[in-house]
């Protein structure tokens, strides 16, 4: 029969652009016709491909967009040649909802391979020219040959994540076979895929290995899932330890993984079957050819294998794991890469620093780490922020915070090592990623208020240069009124000592080997003088005039002169890093004198300067770059080609 249903308004939650936020929208469906089914949408899974689409990760979505393709409900009414379904039936609804029902992979049941393309259930192009709506809605209308019978047995919130993630698994596991008891399978990543790998894997009767970046997903895949062994896939003993030992790997994992050692670890004619997209498959030919081994890839399933794995899934009772939440929480449920305790944050600008060149350019062997930007998301045991609010995030992003160190809010000092904002190693084993990036997730603990009426661009170098001046200057009491500051170096961090000193009411001066600086340490910055280092004269004359010397520069310094002009009990700081510190002892001895070293603050110690610096007006003097401008500022910052910091305006110019 038909039916007027479909003229009435659908109710959805859609993106309206690339920033993947979802609110009400109000559509319509199309009416049933014959071949057709009106399904009462009771529960939608949740998929990454969510994500990607909503935020435009593929660059063609199109908006206002209704996401979801892991759909279930209850049928509502039938067009008259339906044959399966009667009202009332349990039914579910995959990633695709149409084809050309012509070609071969069409008449074999396997129309997700469609050669004129499947038409996917959300931000597709159907056959009519109308662009499909998902399961993020009330009801939708689909034709019969692309819906599942969901057995009466099983429920229909479990039976959701199986039209996407069970499907998208099964399918290789059946198409190579490992449905064979005996057989050994490797699951890359434990999230919705692989979980699923795991509970058929063992359904099967399959010695199963979990590989993660994650220590703790150890429990998880051993006790929750039942796995027979866990690596840490960074660990190469362990690896090493699993060569020739794996029929089958299946990689659900989003990330890039190294190719050669994971073919390593299959046995002559094994297979590595991809699932997940990493952003580039590279491997040596070898890999292959020494013991005929293959990569495969695959996408989803046919309507004959979903119908089978739903089927299979009844009779042996599996059922995904599941978190079972309302429409209103979609946006939240979306970004729940943010743990509780995490804030998720829309980058606005990022500080170009000299670490960002010793790091990228490996000068140290092994942190862009100056970032501002609005809260976009916070886990519901975050109390701090909300969303909209100005956030900062600086050099770490996690500690122990179990040690004195952590519970005193130097976190910075971490007894068991701070991890620093990029291209540190977390807790999890995963390596970070800094703020030449949309966005970033950081534990509340580690983020700054930045007050609303300082400029966000202004607050970034703050997080770097203004905090590794200010902490030593207030833990050598150098915000008293009438002493006398030295400053080795006028570049990010030199400038700000100097903005510092003269806010405390201070006698600054700044020390430099290049006279070109003159006028910007005394008529910008308002320095009260200024020295040239390499006129002996000039020095001599300064001896024993220095309550206390911060210096700034990287490069070496003569450190028994610099020392000669501190008066007796005057601390010498060292917040750059030169090749060598190499000085008499007497330089030091004869009036108690001293060498400091610091890095950054804490948490405590960097909000207190944020607020500082917000209530006396205090603002660094930045050059705001766009992103595609950061190799030119980073060779200009290695030329001091900078007043005195890039700022890289990330929001407007990342796309």
């Amino acid at each position: 029969m038909t039916s007027d249903a479909g003229n009435e308004n659908c109710l959805g939650w859609a993106a309206r652009d690339p920033s993947g936020f979802l609110s009400p929208y109000k559509f319509n469906r199309r009416d049933v016709g014959v071949d057709d089914i009106s399904i009462t949408i009771t529960h939608c899974g949740v998929c990454y491909a969510d994500v990607a689409w909503t935020r435009n990760v593929l660059a063609h979505s199109k908006y206002p967009l209704v996401p979801g393709h892991e759909i279930v409900g209850i049928v509502k009414c039938v067009g008259s040649n339906v044959q399966r379904f009667k009202t009332g039936d349990h039914i579910g609804v995959g990633t695709y909802v149409n084809s050309c029902r012509e070609c071969e992979y069409c008449d074999d049941g396997l129309e997700v391979q469609c050669s004129k393309g499947a038409v996917f259930t959300f931000d597709g192009i159907d056959t009519d020219g109308t662009v499909t709506k998902g399961g993020y809605s009330s009801h939708i209308v689909v034709h019969e040959r692309y819906c599942y019978k969901i057995p009466e047995n099983y429920l229909l919130a479990s039976a959701a994540p199986l039209l996407c993630a069970g499907i998208t698994v099964w399918t290789p596991m059946m198409g190579h076979k490992m449905n064979q008891p005996g057989k050994s399978l490797g699951v890359i990543g434990l999230g919705g895929l692989g979980h699923m790998a795991v509970k058929f894997g063992k359904s099967f009767g399959l010695k199963v290995t979990v590989f993660s970046t994650s220590l703790s997903k150890k429990d998880e895949a051993l006790n929750l899932l039942k796995a027979d062994n866990f690596i840490i896939s960074s660990n190469n003993e362990e690896m090493k330890a699993m060569e020739k030992s794996l029929d089958f790997i299946i990689n659900t994992a989003f990330g890039d993984i190294p190719f050669d050692q994971y073919l390593s670890l299959l046995k002559s004619g094994g297979v590595l079957s991809l699932v997940g997209f990493p952003s580039e498959v590279k491997f040596h030919p070898a890999s292959l050819n020494r013991g005929m081994k293959s990569i495969s890839g695959s996408l989803t399933g046919g309507t004959k294998q979903t119908q089978e794995m739903l089927d299979y899934c009844a009779n042996h009772e599996i059922y995904p794991n599941i978190e079972i939440v309302p429409i209103q929480y979609a946006n939240e449920a979306l970004e729940r890469d943010v743990g509780v305790d995490d804030i998720s944050i829309t980058i606005t600008h990022c500080g170009v620093c000299y670490a960002d060149v010793a790091w990228t350019r490996n000068v140290l062997a092994h942190s862009n780490h100056e970032i501002v930007g609005i809260v976009k998301c916070v886990g519901s045991n975050v109390q701090r922020f909300k969303t909209g609010d100005h956030i900062g995030v600086g050099t770490y992003v996690n500690s122990c915070r179990e040690c004195e160190y952590c519970d005193d809010g130097l976190e910075v000092q971490c007894s068991k090592g701070a991890v620093f904002t990029f291209d540190g190693i977390d807790t999890d084993g995963t390596v970070t990623k800094g703020g030449y990036s949309s966005h970033i997730v950081v534990h509340e603990r580690y983020c700054y208020k930045i007050p609303e009426n300082y400029p966000l661009a202004s607050a970034a170098p703050l997080l770097c240069a203004g905090i590794t001046v200010w902490t030593p200057m207030m833990g050598h009491k150098m915000n008293q009124p009438g002493k006398s500051l030295g400053v080795i170096g006028l570049g990010g961090l030199g400038h700000m000592a100097v903005k510092f000193g003269k806010s405390f009411g201070l006698k600054v001066t700044v020390f430099s080997t290049s006279l070109s600086k003159k006028d910007e340490a005394l008529n910008l910055l308002k320095a009260d003088n200024f020295i040239i280092s390499s006129n002996n004269e000039e020095m001599k004359a300064m001896e024993k005039s220095l309550d206390f010397i911060i210096n700034t520069a990287s490069g070496d310094i003569p450190f028994d002169q610099y020392l000669s002009l501190l008066k007796s009990g005057g601390v010498l700081s060292l917040v750059g890093f030169p090749s060598e510190v190499k000085f008499h002892p007497a330089s030091l001895n004869r009036g108690m004198k001293s060498i400091s070293g610091s890095l950054t603050g804490g948490t405590k110690q960097t909000q207190e300067m944020l607020d500082y610096c917000a209530n006396h007006e205090i603002y660094p003097n930045i050059e705001i770059v766009p992103i595609q401008y950061a190799n030119e500022a980073l060779e200009r910052l290695i030329k001091k080609d900078v007043k005195y910091r890039f700022v890289i305006d990330i929001a407007n110019s990342l796309k």
